[in-house]
């Protein structure tokens, strides 16, 4: 009887879907933090609007230059007399003369952690910036952890993509995490371990591509004139998204960068946005 209870619950189970929620992001201000003067930042405002198209509707843009902080304090100070719906910035204000290799600067490690504000990330350093003149945003990759359930990620990689562009929702699976879960179930005599690698592989992976797929579903009747293709395996996560970033030239990644269960960014999200410094990121 116990059998047949644990049947049925595993299939109720499997017939339970977290269905995509499409939401229009609505972005109608934008704030350009830089260290530099009013020229400086009125130029990637101007840089900003040309790669991503679909800011448009962004109505009041606003600038906040080196003469009004110089310490992370001053600056959430200033962004706090204004509320707005996006930041743009780049990597390592205010530190010119020493850009250091493992961190994204001070200012935007903690602006990241402690402000809800999406952080617009573009390319290079303050010191030494990229250059996105050449792109235009319609290469989108979203990427998580677990990316089912994961609306307000994919929501942003959506609304910051050109129409007819590609979103591209990405899920890797752990490979070291799955191997250790693996091995604590090979020492567990009442299971088949063969049969088990198979069935929990096979389940993870089936339900980020259900739900991505359902997702691509969503879009294509609710939400902008996109493409939603995906992405889902087992691997390294910061090998295979380098090689999936450079495959497909992503203009644009999108990442949480937040943990309700610790102070700092994720340690996976936190090596992307260290590591990729190429490439356009909006931080959650």
């Amino acid at each position: 009887m116990v059998d047949h209870i644990d049947e049925f619950e595993s299939i109720f189970r499997r017939a339970e879907r977290d269905l995509f929620s499409y939401v229009d992001v609505p972005l109608k201000s934008a704030v350009v933090v830089s260290d530099g003067g009013a020229e400086q930042a009125n130029a990637t405002i101007a840089a900003t609007k040309r790669f991503v198209p679909r800011l448009e509707s962004v109505e009041n843009w606003r600038t906040i230059t080196a003469d009004q902080f110089r310490t992370v304090a001053e600056l959430l100070e200033v962004l706090d007399q204004q509320q707005t719906d996006l930041i743009v910035t780049h990597r390592h204000l205010h530190e010119k003369s020493f850009v250091p290799q493992h961190s994204l600067g001070v200012h935007l490690d903690v602006l990241t952690q402690t402000t809800s504000i999406p952080v617009f990330v573009l390319p290079g350093a303050a010191a030494k910036p990229g250059s996105v003149a050449e792109r235009v945003c319609d290469r989108v990759m979203v990427v998580a952890d677990h990316i089912t359930g994961d609306h307000r990620l994919i929501n942003y990689g959506v609304r910051m993509c050109r129409e007819g562009g590609t979103v591209w929702l990405c899920h890797v699976e752990d490979n070291v995490v799955f191997e250790r879960y693996m091995q604590v179930i090979e020492r567990i005599p009442e299971i088949d371990s063969d049969d088990a690698r198979i069935l929990i592989e096979n389940q993870l992976l089936k339900d980020a591509q259900e739900f991505i797929d359902g997702c691509s579903t969503v879009v294509h009747e609710q939400g902008p004139n996109i493409i939603v293709n995906s992405v889902v395996t087992r691997g390294h996560h910061l090998r295979d998204y380098r090689k999936l970033i450079e495959d497909h030239d992503v203009d644009l990644l999108v990442l949480n960068t937040k943990d309700d269960d610790q102070l700092a960014m994720h340690g996976r999200a936190y090596s992307l946005s260290v590591e990729l410094t190429d490439v356009s990121m909006l931080l959650l």
